[in-house]
């Protein structure tokens, strides 16, 4: 093989020369015309600062490109760029809406230029100045704590294209409370959001933030005091589900407050062993957790009757100093009726002392008894003897 390429060497070095010298001519005499085409070049509007001046923005945005062809000898294309064409235009009398601006280029000399298209339509907006108010957003695990949202501006300036501008509802701010503090101040980010609460891009805001000044309420835990509507004698005890409640407030009104009452409560219809729910008292200014439920259960009383039979002899003469006891007609068996509560668990003749006090005044001397128990009612027959 190698050597076959050995052959022929000087036929083929005049090849190589006669193709030099003819490509030479070509480009040098020939030169052929070519059309060169640039996508996308970009268009600068000549008078921009002078539209800002006059607060105009272009809106909504536009693609402001255009394609180039750029027609010309070979030998000028091959030497042309992106980077090398101007492409301009410049809005006159320029109003809200759409502008037609018609395009020129700039380029390099000894090639002509075509732009498709020539011509671009760019809306334009006024830029704006308008006030929004600032709305707070609570969120986080102690957002019920709130008492206090003072912010130093309740509303800002916003600046933009008028049609934006217009979307803008409210300003939003997110205050998260996930950590319990008194009184603090903090910085809250600001949103221009519309009617949905979704962001409006492309206004300024006047500040990005707010200061706000939170104080939060203050609890504590106070004792339940029940309150019942009329005479509760037969009631012989009674239970809370829960003995005390935690209370919400700011912090001077839970400070004096020391317990929380409870609703009147109706025992007239109320049967042993019941449970009922009941409504607390809560005063204004004061907070409770809204799924607190509070029940009360009843013991009742029971009025038991009992009767006992005493003997003279179980009858204690007292003060008999001055007295001949030999002397008084004691009845042989004295008849003892006793009306008492169930909270009394068992009650014997030995819960009852029977005394006469000798030193009484009067034509007769009353029968009367001491015990460690408290009685509705005791009846004593006979009551009385005579002197």
């Amino acid at each position: 093989m190698i050597e076959k390429l050995k052959e022929n060497t000087k036929i083929k070095l005049i090849s190589l020369l006669s193709a030099i010298v003819l490509w030479m001519y070509v480009m040098a005499v020939v030169d052929p015309q070519e059309t060169k085409v640039f996508e996308g070049v970009p268009v600068s509007i000549t008078n921009i600062d002078e539209l800002k001046d006059d607060n105009f923005v272009v809106y909504p945005e536009v693609d402001l490109t255009t394609d180039v062809y750029v027609t010309g000898k070979l030998s000028a294309l091959k030497n042309i760029s992106k980077d090398d064409i101007t492409v301009y235009g410049t809005i006159t009398d320029a109003k809200e809406g759409n502008n037609a601006v018609y395009l020129k280029v700039n380029t390099s000399k000894g090639v002509s230029c075509n732009l498709k298209p020539d011509t671009l339509i760019i809306p334009l907006d006024r830029v704006v100045e308008e006030r929004r108010s600032i709305d707070v957003v609570v969120e986080g695990k102690y957002k019920s704590y709130l008492d206090t949202l003072k912010l130093e501006e309740d509303s800002i300036k916003i600046y933009g294209p008028r049609t934006l501008v217009g979307l803008v509802q409210k300003i939003q701010a997110t205050l998260t409370l996930d950590v319990k503090k008194d009184n603090f101040t903090t910085s809250l980010k600001l949103t221009p959001v519309d009617e949905n609460g979704n962001k409006v891009d492309g206004v300024t805001l006047e500040t990005e933030s707010v200061n706000a000044n939170i104080s939060l309420l203050v609890e504590k835990s106070v004792p339940i005091n029940v309150v019942f509507s009329d005479n509760n004698d037969n009631i012989n005890q009674y239970e809370l589900s829960q003995s005390s409640i935690t209370i919400r407030g700011r912090k001077q009104i839970i400070d004096a407050t020391t317990s929380i009452n409870t609703k009147a409560i109706d025992v007239s219809n109320i049967t042993s062993d019941e449970s009922k729910e009941v409504q607390l008292d809560i005063p204004q200014g004061i907070e409770i957790d809204t799924n607190t439920k509070i029940t009360i259960k009843f013991g009742i009383l029971k009025e038991l009757n009992t009767k006992f039979l005493y003997s003279k002899d179980e009858v204690e003469l007292r003060n008999s100093d001055s007295v001949d006891v030999s002397t008084l007609n004691l009845p042989n068996e004295i008849e003892v009726e006793v009306e008492y509560s169930n909270d009394i668990s068992t009650l014997s003749k030995s819960d009852i002392i029977l005394y006469i006090d000798l030193s009484d005044e009067g034509n007769d001397y009353k029968i009367k008894y001491e015990s460690k128990y408290e009685f509705k009612s005791v009846k004593i027959n006979p009551s009385t003897i005579t002197k």
